[in-house]
C-alpha cells in the first residue's frame, strides 16, 4: 500500500505543477504581466485586459497573489520576482497515470472559454448539467487508485457497513463491491445527475446492498452508526469544514474509522494553481488544510486517533 500512496501523491504533485505552468501561460496569453506595471490599481489592471468575465479574471489575479507572483496592497498592484523549479525524475515517469493529463488539458481549455462566460457551452463543470464529463473524470485511473487505497486503509470487506459522504457516480460500485453481499454501502450526494448514473450501474450489477440518497451531506442527521465513513474530495466544496468533519465522526461506530482523502494544502506547494481551474465548478470553495481537521476535533470537543497516510489521506478513529 505504501507504493500506492506514494504514486497517488506523486501524481497529485505533478498535476499541481502542470496547473501552475498553465495558470502562468493563461496570464501570458491575456497580457496580464505586461499590463501589471502600467496599472496603478487592481481596477485599472482588470479594465486593461480585454475579457468579458471580469470575476474570473479577478480570480486569476487572486491566484497569482496566492502563488506569490504579484503583490496587492494599499499602494496598488505590482509584480514580484519569483523562481519556481520543478524536478521530474526520469525513473518516476513510469508512475505517472497518463489518463488524467487529457482530462486536465480539457479543463484548461474550459478555463479559456470561461473568460467569455461561465455559462459558455464549452465549460462543462456543472455536477448535474455536465454529469457525463464528471463521470469520465471520476472514472479515470487516478481516482480508482485512491479508492483502492481507501479499501485497504479501511479494510473494506464483506459484511461491513460503509457510509460514503459525497459518493459521486463511481464509488458506489468500486467501493460497494467490497462489502457485499452481506454488508451495506450507503452513498450520499447532492447531485441527482451523478446519482442517476451510479444507480443505473448498481441496478445493472444487482448490487442490492448498495443504497443511494440525494442530499447535501451537511444536512445528514446521524441516526445510526457505520464501521467506515468516507469523505473523498468532498471538503473542498464545503466552507463549514469543522462542522462537517465533526458530524461525519458522529456517524462512526465504536472501533470504526473516518477516512478523509484531500490534497491537504500544507503538503502541496502551488496548490492555488489547481484551485483556479477547480473554481469552474461553482460549488468549489478551496482545498482544506490538515490543520482544519485537527481544529475541528478541538473545537467540538471530540477525541480521535489520527493516522496520516502520505500527503493526502487522514484516518480518524474516534475514542469513545
Amino acid at each position: 500500500m505504501e507504493d500506492q500512496i506514494k504514486k497517488f501523491d506523486f501524481n497529485l504533485e505533478t498535476l499541481i505543477d502542470f496547473s501552475f505552468f498553465n495558470v502562468i501561460k493563461i496570464g501570458l496569453e491575456l497580457g496580464v504581466f505586461k499590463n501589471i506595471d502600467k496599472a496603478k490599481t487592481l481596477e485599472e489592471l482588470l479594465n486593461s485586459i480585454d475579457v468579458q468575465n471580469k470575476p474570473y479574471l479577478k480570480s486569476l489575479l487572486s491566484t497569482y497573489y496566492d502563488l506569490g507572483i504579484i503583490e496587492i496592497n494599499e499602494m496598488g498592484i505590482s509584480s514580484k520576482k519569483f523562481l519556481r523549479t520543478f524536478l521530474l525524475e526520469y525513473d518516476k515517469l513510469k508512475d505517472i497515470i497518463p489518463e488524467w493529463i487529457p482530462i486536465q488539458d480539457k479543463i484548461v481549455e474550459m478555463a479559456n472559454y470561461a473568460f467569455l462566460s461561465f455559462e459558455n457551452s464549452k465549460v462543462m463543470m456543472d455536477f448535474d448539467k455536465d454529469a457525463d464529463f464528471w463521470d469520465i473524470r471520476l472514472s479515470n485511473p487516478l481516482n480508482t487508485l485512491y479508492r483502492e487505497i481507501i479499501a485497504e486503509v479501511g479494510n473494506l470487506r464483506d459484511g461491513l457497513r460503509v457510509l460514503d459522504l459525497g459518493c459521486g457516480s463511481v464509488s458506489p460500485v468500486e467501493l460497494g463491491k467490497y462489502v457485499g453481499p452481506n454488508g451495506e454501502y450507503v452513498g450520499i450526494d447532492f447531485s441527482p445527475g451523478l446519482l442517476s448514473i451510479a444507480q443505473q450501474r448498481v441496478r445493472d450489477l444487482g448490487m442490492d446492498w448498495v443504497s443511494l440518497k440525494e442530499m447535501d451531506i451537511r444536512n445528514a442527521i446521524p441516526k445510526r452508526k457505520y464501521d467506515v465513513v468516507i469523505m473523498s474530495f468532498v471538503l473542498e466544496y464545503i466552507p463549514e469544514v469543522h462542522q462537517t468533519v465533526a458530524k461525519a465522526l458522529d456517524f462512526v461506530d465504536e472501533g470504526g474509522k473516518l477516512i478523509i482523502v484531500e490534497p491537504f494544502r500544507e503538503n502541496f506547494e502551488n496548490i492555488a494553481g489547481w484551485e483556479f481551474f477547480e473554481r469552474l465548478t461553482k460549488e468549489f470553495h478551496k482545498f482544506p488544510r490538515k490543520a482544519d481537521i485537527v481544529d475541528a476535533l478541538e473545537y467540538y470537543g471530540k477525541e480521535a486517533r489520527i493516522t496520516e497516510y502520505g500527503k493526502s489521506i487522514l484516518v480518524l478513529e474516534p475514542l469513545y
